[in-house]
């Protein structure tokens, strides 16, 4: 019932007014008997300016030309158009997939910027890294390490995601001062850097240094999978999150 209602739109409407959209609903759902090839032959026949009106069809169509063994010139020249035309559509398809994940990105960037700016206390602080790094960026686990002197450790209450040390801060080897690391981990060293949680099984995490005036500090953000946090990953918006963060650090504390 369905193909009878769309064969009745075809031969009822003229060559101009088909949009491509209708072309590849009719091509997909169309069967390949050879009574539908006669329709399309007697359509084809009674619009004969089809084409020219569907220029773009016409570098989707199979149009082998009659030359012996060898391979016409024309047809090799189609067939590699038609390859391109295939590319491009794809690789447009990736662009427009990597815009929509940037447009993303930058809204929670935005909200993070702003949440992080608003706080004024180190117990806001902490709220806005367990909301909007574990919920929005959707990671398992985030902490920020801050070497800090002994009295700012009995005045500060103890947080969840911020914890200061008056010895050398967890993995502070594997952190360099500058660049961001983004590494797997063992169960002992997301014990070690992410201790609010229970880790039977190995992770993997990003880690950076804080831009502290007194003191040194990292901020960890961490996954229960080993492939989350790779080498080869871009940490251009890691690496603005920390700098956010070191500047609200020294306000507030």
């Amino acid at each position: 019932m369905a193909q009878k209602r769309t064969d009745k739109k075809i031969a009822t409407s003229g060559g101009s007014d088909l949009d491509d959209m209708e072309i590849e609903v009719a091509v997909e759902t169309a069967p390949s008997d050879t009574s539908d090839e006669r329709l399309v032959i007697a359509y084809l026949r009674k619009h004969a300016d089809f084409f020219k009106h569907h220029k773009k069809l016409l570098s989707e169509l199979n149009l082998p030309h009659a030359s012996g063994q060898a391979v016409s010139l024309v047809e090799h020249q189609v067939s590699i158009l038609r390859e391109r035309n295939v590319d491009m559509r794809r690789r447009m398809n990736n662009l427009v997939m990597t815009a929509k994940e940037n447009d993303e990105l930058f809204s929670k960037i935005r909200n993070l910027t702003l949440a992080l700016l608003d706080a004024n206390t180190p117990q806001e602080l902490d709220q806005v890294l367990a909301k909007n790094l574990l919920y929005d960026f959707e990671a398992d686990f985030v902490c920020c390490h801050i070497h800090s002197d002994v009295q700012v450790l009995q005045d500060t209450p103890r947080l969840e995601h911020i914890l200061f040390h008056s010895d050398q801060l967890p993995l502070q080897h594997l952190v360099p001062s500058e660049t961001p690391v983004c590494s797997s981990l063992r169960e002992d060293e997301l014990n070690l850097m992410f201790p609010m949680n229970t880790h039977n099984d190995p992770g993997s995490a990003v880690m950076l240094s804080l831009s502290l005036s007194a003191g040194a500090g990292i901020l960890a953000i961490g996954s229960q999978q080993q492939n989350r946090f790779s080498s080869d990953m871009d940490t251009l918006f890691v690496t603005y999150m920390a700098d956010i963060l070191s500047k609200v650090l020294q306000r507030i504390y």
